[in-house]
C-alpha cells in the first residue's frame, strides 16, 4: 500500500516533543489532524487548523473542520469580489488578506493534494494555549504493510490539555518537581486528570488502530 511519511514536531517547549509516522496516502486533512492528535496525546478538545504555504499559486491554504467559517468566509469574499472596497480603508485591507487566502475545509483536502509542493507546514491547535507544531512530509512509502497510520519513533511527553501553552507548562513542570511547592500535590492530581503521562510508544499505535477499526466500521455501515 502507498503511505506517506511525516515527522510533526511540537514547538516552543522541552523537552522535544516529537513524532515520525506513516499514514495511507487515501487519507484526507482531518484523518491527519487526527493522528497527531493520537501520537502527540492531545484529545482533540479545541479547534485546529493547517496553515500552508502554495508558492506556486501564491496562497496560503488554512484547513479547518468548521463548516460554518468556511461558508461564511466564501460569503464574504463573494460579497468583497462583487463590490471591491476602497483601497486605503480598513476594509480593504480585509479584502486584502482574504484574497491571499484560502479557507477550506480539512475533510475536503486529501493530502496528496498539497504535500508535495508544500513538504512543510504548520499544524495549530487550540487557539487560547496555542499550541504550534511543524509538520514535514519526510517521504513517499511504497511498500507499507499496513492499512491504518503507525507512529514509528517518538520522543517527549505531551503537555496537559489547557495548561496556559508554552509559558504554563514551564511553571506547570517548575511546580510538579519541586515537591515543596505549595500547589505541588495540586497540579500533580490535577495533571493525573488532564491524562498527563509519558510516551509510549505501543500504547500509542494500539490506539491509532483501534480508532482506525472505528473509522473503518463506521463507513461500511454507511
Amino acid at each position: 500500500m502507498k503511505a506517506y511519511q511525516f515527522l510533526v514536531t511540537l514547538k516552543y517547549v522541552e523537552p522535544k516533543v516529537w513524532r515520525r509516522f506513516v499514514v495511507p496516502a487515501t487519507l484526507d486533512f482531518y484523518d491527519l489532524h487526527s493522528v497527531i492528535q493520537t501520537s502527540i496525546g492531545w484529545t482533540n478538545s479545541h479547534l485546529f487548523n493547517f496553515i500552508i504555504e502554495d508558492s506556486i499559486n501564491n496562497k496560503t491554504l488554512e484547513l479547518v473542520a468548521d463548516e460554518e467559517s468556511v461558508t461564511e468566509n466564501f460569503t464574504l469574499a463573494q460579497l468583497y469580489m462583487k463590490n471591491p472596497p476602497e483601497e486605503g480603508s480598513y476594509e480593504f485591507s480585509m479584502y486584502q488578506r482574504m484574497i491571499s487566502k484560502q479557507l477550506l475545509l480539512a475533510r475536503d483536502v486529501d493530502l496528496n493534494q498539497n504535500i508535495d509542493g508544500s513538504p512543510e507546514f504548520r499544524y495549530m491547535y487550540d487557539f487560547g494555549d496555542g499550541w504550534d507544531h511543524t509538520v514535514v512530509f519526510e517521504k513517499v512509502v511504497d511498500d507499507y504493510e499496513f492499512d491504518y497510520p503507525q507512529v514509528l519513533q517518538g520522543e517527549g511527553t505531551c503537555p496537559p490539555e489547557d495548561v496556559g501553552g508554552p509559558p504554563g507548562y514551564e511553571e506547570f513542570k517548575r511546580v510538579i518537581t519541586d515537591k515543596e511547592d505549595p500547589d505541588h500535590a495540586y497540579m500533580k492530581k490535577w495533571a493525573k486528570s488532564q491524562g498527563y503521562k509519558k510516551f509510549n510508544l505501543a500504547k500509542v499505535n494500539s490506539k491509532l488502530k483501534d480508532e482506525w477499526d472505528i473509522i473503518c466500521d463506521n463507513n461500511s455501515s454507511l
